[in-house]
């Protein structure tokens, strides 16, 4: 009796169980018409209750085929066969009275008068199934959570002292249990009753958009601001939406040091395992390396040694790559960092104030766009639109006019950069203003819409447009 609407029966099977029920109910009618004259009361009756029963079932199958069924499968319940059952268990009761009453003259009420001590006992006998069953109810009234969902389940769910917490997908429910996958591949069955008397929380509800966090110890410093923007920028490399971007806050104090926590929001329980195992990896990689010791009860880190200083031949190739003169190669030299990233560390974030140009020395960055996805899972991923090398390089755009930076860059694989500060490049630029036609022709090489402002004669324009944001930004005058 109990099934769930997705169930599949073929039409054959179907036709066949008709047509069957049909012969049944024509050989009950015919001999209940026929042949019941002279035939034994007994007799009689037990004909006549048979077949009552089997129109009662037809009706119901009926009600059930044409009407019910086709209802509930339109609807987006919690549990599209749980509605069904109860309804056509009530069908059924109803049906049993009416049948008892009309054939054999015994109402449901006199059963229930003389059978109250035994109602008693089988309803003690029961207690924990039917628990169970008015919990689903419960359930299906008021549906928190569907199948589908990842629900955090936290409450005394193994009959032990104290409270569990349990995470996991709702793979079915039904009228007595509610069936949970852990993300371990684990298949937990929870009666309805222990679900209705704990905490659940939904992850994928109301939008699926939940914010996490995580936090890190550090040693003191006096120059703790950096290690903040340097993480926040770090984080950019994290899937997320440009109005959620994540963020750095100094949380507390513990073990003598400054708790850093690590804001971020994430679609689906998935992606926000993913985004947690890369947010506590880039907070332990990017702090020792830029000189930050983590503190733990065993004291703190040894820091990274720092990067050395871009050779000789590495000025050059930079200097060459923007067109600029090969005297200034030693005149940004003590300005430039040189600067390795881990993958799937951010090094520029759309929309940010840009300050600075990178050049690749090695590895392979990729230029992305955050985009809503249900595979591998439900969550935010990147759609790749550029991939950069060796030898180019990316930001320019910002640090010359001062525009947000119009794109994302996160390292694929580990990396190092080079990154010329808009400070070092300011110096230079103001002692040799001619240089801003060079970089006028670098604008011009790389932005998008040149080629069709080319097209429409208006190259002129753009090119007086980045000429005055260039000198402007610069306080060329």
């Amino acid at each position: 009796m109990f099934r769930d609407l997705r169930e599949r029966v073929s039409p054959t099977r179907r036709l066949a169980a008709w047509v069957l029920l049909a012969l049944l109910v024509a050989a009950l009618a015919y001999f209940f018409l026929h042949l019941r004259t002279g035939a034994p009361p007994a007799l009689t009756r037990a004909a006549s209750l048979v077949l009552w029963a089997v129109v009662a079932y037809l009706g119901i199958r009926a009600f059930s085929f044409l009407l019910l069924d086709p209802l509930l499968s339109q609807g987006k319940t919690a549990t599209p066969g749980f509605a069904r059952d109860l309804i056509v268990v009530v069908l059924y009761i109803l049906a049993a009275g009416g049948v008892l009453r009309e054939a054999v003259g015994v109402s449901i009420g006199q059963l229930l008068g003389t059978g109250a001590i035994a109602a008693a006992v089988v309803g003690l006998s029961l207690q924990e199934t039917l628990g169970n069953l008015f919990a689903g109810i419960s359930l299906h009234l008021d549906p928190t959570f569907q199948e589908g969902d990842w629900i955090e389940v936290t409450g005394n769910l193994r009959g032990g002292p104290g409270r569990d917490t349990l995470i996991g997908q709702v793979e079915s429910m039904t009228w007595r249990t509610v069936q949970l996958r852990t993300e371990n591949g684990d298949t937990d069955i929870f009666p309805n009753r222990v679900i209705a008397q704990a905490v659940v929380t939904n992850l994928y509800v109301p939008s699926g958009l939940h914010r996490r966090t995580t936090k890190v110890v550090v040693e003191p410093h006096p120059e703790l601001h950096v290690a903040i923007a340097k993480l926040t920028q770090a984080l950019a490399g994290i899937p997320h939406y440009p109005h959620h971007p994540p963020e750095i806050v100094v949380n507390g104090i513990d073990l003598g040091g400054a708790v850093l926590e690590a804001r971020f929001w994430t679609l689906g329980w998935r992606h926000s395992r993913a985004a947690l195992y890369q947010v506590n990896r880039l907070m332990t990689t990017l702090l020792p390396r830029e000189g930050f010791s983590l503190l733990g009860p065993m004291g703190p880190t040894t820091p990274h040694p720092p990067v050395p200083q871009p050779t000789t031949v590495q000025m050059a190739e930079l200097v060459a790559g923007l067109n600029l003169p090969a005297h200034w190669a030693e005149d940004l030299r003590p300005h430039i960092v040189l600067r390795r990233v881990a993958p799937g560390e951010g090094i520029i974030r759309e929309g940010d104030a840009g300050h600075s140009i990178f050049a690749v020395v090695s590895g392979r960055l990729q230029v992305v766009k955050v985009r809503e996805g249900e595979q591998p899972y439900t969550g935010l991923f990147w759609d790749v639109i550029a991939t950069l090398g060796p030898g180019q390089w990316f930001g320019e755009a910002s640090m010359l006019t001062g525009a947000p930076r119009n794109a994302t860059v996160v390292a694929e694989t580990p990396c190092e950069l080079m990154e010329l500060p808009k400070s070092g490049f300011e110096a230079s630029l103001k002692r040799e203003p001619e240089i801003v036609e060079r970089l006028v022709d670098i604008m011009e090489s790389r932005h998008p819409d040149a080629h069709a402002a080319q097209a429409e004669g208006r190259k002129h324009l753009l090119r007086e447009v980045w000429h005055r944001q260039i000198r402007t930004w610069f306080g060329l005058g």
